[in-house]
């Protein structure tokens, strides 16, 4: 029943142009085209030629304006055709109008995937410009991104062909309607030291579309997890089927864009589309596997927890351990919200993390040790035998104080063995920088409301089918 009902906001846009996924192309990017492009800072043209230079890209770079000769020392073409060589990526930044023509000059190259950065169609009724583009390029079975992209990052190409910021090559992929929100989403991996496999902004996806770049990261090598901020979906059954061959595999978080009437109307000014009611997709997005939160803060957290932690049953009975009796509680508020079991600790247990931290505490859980406490000894608990028998997990709480630097709270952090899957939260003064470094090996969440989602995510039964993939 479901299927059918999303299935009835479909909108219709025509089948893919070309055979072959557009990410199978994407790994192997050996030369790109920037047509448009411009030795003035500020212009995009020159922004998207300098960040494919800025990522390392080490393929050949073909800029494309008349009125140049050079663009960034490169030597500059009139037109796509006068290129000598085959070119397997277009981005393409020229007014709407030109656009059409520069697709079919792209195919006289053979180009293997254009990015059309170039706004002003069907989002500005022109939808008579999408038409003539997805018609130049049909014959030669090149495919389309966009238009009105923010354009595409390949971290196995080494190619950030985008307008967006600089993002950190890594291992989780960003499918966005919105360039900006993918810059965003970008933005938050690299504050938990992480990166991305793909950017891929399909903007008002004349061809390549959101369920389709869903369903190829499923079997993607270089992909562990995947974030996506999706307004409308194209065909509702592929969306779920898409969505759910995904979240079988690999964690996924999506935010929707469009909740209520007035952002729903934005949603077809914006990329071109029409939103489903929230309760329809929200339901849709639960009923394949995929986590759907409100905030890109949270999708980017909560990816990176859920492709760290090797896990492979629910983790229901939880041990928290802080030096803040205040912020230990309100975790423990948070985990109990969402049926998550804060067992005491018992007797034995608690004689036993006594003498190894040489601290008492009331034998509650949260573990409070108090302010006093240092780093290292709250995570002394982690190490304590047998405390995996009455624990599937754990949460570190930890509140920095003057008696220690960032530093040395992440290094006592970062050389634990802990002997159950632990999670760790720092907040106060210096948690930014302990985050960013912490994460480089360990599962970190910045934000208490996060937990919350987070264990609701993992107490679901798919989880398993995610354990020790990652």
């Amino acid at each position: 029943m479901l299927y059918a009902y999303i299935y009835s906001y479909t909108i219709v846009l025509g089948v893919a142009i070309g055979a072959g996924g557009v990410i199978s192309r994407l790994r192997s990017i050996e030369s790109v085209a920037i047509v448009g492009a411009s030795p003035i800072e500020g212009k995009v043209g020159f922004e998207l030629l300098r960040n494919v230079v800025k990522f390392g890209f080490e393929g050949r770079v073909y800029p494309v304006n008349p009125k140049y000769d050079e663009v960034l020392g490169f030597k500059c073409y009139k037109t796509p055709r006068e290129i000598p060589d085959k070119v397997d990526l277009g981005v393409v930044a020229v007014p709407a109008p030109q656009v059409p023509g520069v697709v079919r000059d792209l195919c006289k190259r053979d180009a293997e995937v254009s990015v059309i950065v170039s706004a002003g169609f069907r989002e500005r009724g022109r939808s008579d410009l999408e038409e003539l583009v997805r018609s130049s390029a049909i014959d030669c079975g090149m495919r389309v991104v966009g238009p009105n992209s923010a354009g595409v990052t390949s971290s196995p190409s080494k190619l950030h062909a985008s307008i967006e910021v600089m993002p950190s090559p890594g291992r989780v992929a960003v499918v966005s309607h919105s360039g900006a929100v993918g810059g965003v989403a970008m933005y938050e991996l690299q504050k938990l030291n992480s990166g991305v496999s793909y950017f891929v902004s399909v903007g008002n996806s004349v061809d390549v579309s959101v369920e389709e770049v869903l369903e190829e990261l499923a079997e993607d090598p270089y992909t562990d997890a995947v974030v996506a901020y999706v307004e409308w979906v194209r065909d509702g059954r592929w969306f779920l089927q898409s969505l759910r061959k995904l979240s079988y595999v690999k964690p996924v978080a999506i935010v929707k864009g469009g909740w209520g009437e007035a952002s729903s109307r934005a949603v077809a000014s914006h990329t071109g589309g029409m939103a489903a009611p929230y309760e329809v997709f929200k339901a849709a997005v639960r009923q394949s596997g995929a986590v759907l939160v409100d905030e890109v803060e949270d999708a980017v957290s909560l990816v990176e927890v859920l492709r760290r932690l090797r896990v492979g049953k629910a983790l229901s009975r939880v041990l928290v351990v802080t030096n803040s009796g205040g912020y230990g509680i309100l975790v423990a508020s948070h985990l109990e919200s969402v049926g998550v079991v804060l067992p005491q600790v018992g007797s034995d247990l608690r004689e036993r993390v006594e003498v190894a931290v040489g601290r008492e505490f009331s034998g509650g859980n949260p573990v409070d040790f108090g302010g006093d406490s240092r780093s290292s000894d709250v995570v002394k608990t982690l190490l304590v035998d047998g405390v995996e028998q009455y624990f599937d997990a754990a949460v570190v709480v930890y509140v920095p104080t003057s008696a220690e630097s960032p530093r040395e709270i992440c290094e006592n952090f970062k050389q634990v063995e802990e002997r159950l899957p632990t999670v760790y939260l720092v907040a106060g003064g210096g948690a930014s920088w302990i985050s960013h470094c912490l994460s480089e090996l360990k599962p970190v969440v910045t934000r208490v409301s996060t937990l919350s989602k987070l264990f609701s995510v993992l107490n679901r039964s798919l989880l398993a089918k995610w354990g020790g993939s990652v």
